[in-house]
């Protein structure tokens, strides 16, 4: 038989129920929505299926139900749409209870309203994870960043701020538009570098709070990035912020959780050296600190060293001088001037005034000092030192120069009292204090 005429809602209900499909097998068979079968079966005569499934419906009349199909289907358009209404009459509640469920036909749903606040709530949805950022505003950001890090040691920390402060702003804006996973991920990398290195310049001006609460963000976002290299690092930022701030055990405690995160990668070395070894060096802890020098060149010898030096705040590893000098930092809080020079030996001739200023007049810093505790300490050798220290190439001192500039006048004015010497080196740390104020 060919069908001439279209087909209504209820001629399509009728083929369902002749062929014997439930209206999930029917709406399959046809390649349409359940709830296009359900608007059949409410509307019935009063619903027009589109054109193209009317061709639809004809090609599973006529290829696809049986002889028998067929009969039924023309049985059921003869008795009419009343007689189909009563037999699919919904049920009522005591003859639902009293009838296997799987005996009871799907009661027709709500015919589709169209648009609704739901509606566009969820496709606004869909389209905010389409939302994707220029790939090269990523990857300048990135850039940019890792640039600032890699010559934290040979710029103004100073005058990075403003620039980083608005750039932490503008990530936080980017990551609320994007949708795309990859690029969210390289965002909340970028983010957690960038306040990180606010964290540490906040920690070189004596702001602990601000350092604090930027090097607690860093960790966060080095989660959200999934990167446990980054989260090592911002432990070891914390780790840096509490030792300055005086906090030894929540100093060891932060390295020694950066150690878990880092798992054998670039931070170790650090979180080692610059956590563990120097915060244990003044809590007196000097097996502590021995143990963890040695695992710190262990470490070292077994990923081996970055060239020349890097930045104090790479992401990648400490270098064998960097080892050195942080271990003769660790050294001198336990009052070992031999073991101090022995390490400053290893260190200075790798440190120079144009790859690390700072990391040298640290490193001459501790050495200056170790005469102040040495038994046979050299006032003369221990103030030329320190002027040496405090001369880089540059004008600014950075502000852990200018702390341990002032701790080293206090401890040796202690011992020898109040100097010629001593006094040229506290006027030049009050000459750089004062005229360095907007750090």
């Amino acid at each position: 038989m060919l069908r001439a005429r279209q087909w209504t809602g209820f001629e399509a209900a009728a083929l369902q129920e002749a062929m014997r499909r439930s209206i999930r097998e029917f709406a399959a068979e046809l390649g349409v929505e359940t709830t296009t079968i359900n608007n059949w079966r409410t509307g019935l005569g009063s619903v027009t299926p589109r054109s193209a499934t009317q061709a639809i419906l004809d090609t599973t009349y006529q290829h696809r139900a049986t002889s028998e199909d067929r009969a039924r289907f023309e049985q059921i358009v003869a008795e009419g749409e009343v007689a189909w209404r009563e037999r699919h009459r919904p049920l009522s509640q005591s003859a639902i209870t009293s009838v296997h469920t799987s005996d009871v036909d799907v009661p027709p749903s709500p015919a589709d309203r169209g648009t609704t606040e739901e509606l566009i709530s969820v496709l606004a949805r869909v389209e905010r994870l389409s939302r994707s950022i220029d790939p090269e505003i990523i990857r300048q950001l990135q850039t940019s960043t890792l640039l600032s890090i890699a010559q934290y040691e040979t710029i103004d920390p100073a005058a990075l701020v403003p620039a980083l402060r608005k750039q932490r702003d503008w990530l936080d804006e980017l990551v609320c538009e994007c949708g795309n996973p990859h690029q969210r991920h390289q965002l909340f990398e970028t983010a957690s570098a960038t306040s990180g290195l606010l964290g540490y310049i906040a920690v070189g001006t004596g702001n602990f709070s601000t350092a604090r609460a930027y090097c607690l963000e860093s960790y966060h976002l080095g989660d959200h990035a999934q990167d446990g290299n980054l989260m090592a690092w911002a432990r070891g930022m914390q780790s840096f912020c509490e030792y300055y701030a005086g906090q030894f055990v929540q100093a060891l405690s932060y390295a020694e959780d950066g150690l878990t995160h880092a798992a054998a990668g670039p931070q170790s070395v650090r979180l080692a050296i610059n956590g563990v070894a120097r915060a244990r060096g003044k809590l007196g802890d000097a097996e502590g600190v021995h143990r963890a020098v040695d695992e710190a060149y262990m470490m070292l010898s077994r990923d081996g060293a970055p060239t020349g030096v890097p930045s104090s705040i790479s992401l990648d590893s400490y270098s064998a001088a960097q080892v050195a000098g942080n271990a003769a930092t660790a050294y001198l809080s336990l009052g070992m001037p031999d073991r101090v020079e022995e390490y400053v030996q290893q260190a200075l001739p790798e440190m120079n005034e144009s790859n690390s200023p700072w990391g040298r007049s640290l490193v001459l810093i501790d050495w200056a000092r170790s005469h102040v505790v040495s038994p046979v300490g050299d006032l003369d050798a221990a103030t030329h030192i320190m002027l040496d220290a405090l001369d880089p190439p540059r004008g600014n001192l950075m502000t852990q120069v200018r702390r341990r500039g002032s701790e080293f006048v206090r401890d040796a004015v202690a011992r020898w009292g109040t100097t010629a010497q001593l006094q040229a080196i506290r006027d030049r740390l009050v000459s750089v204090n004062s005229s360095n104020q907007h750090e």
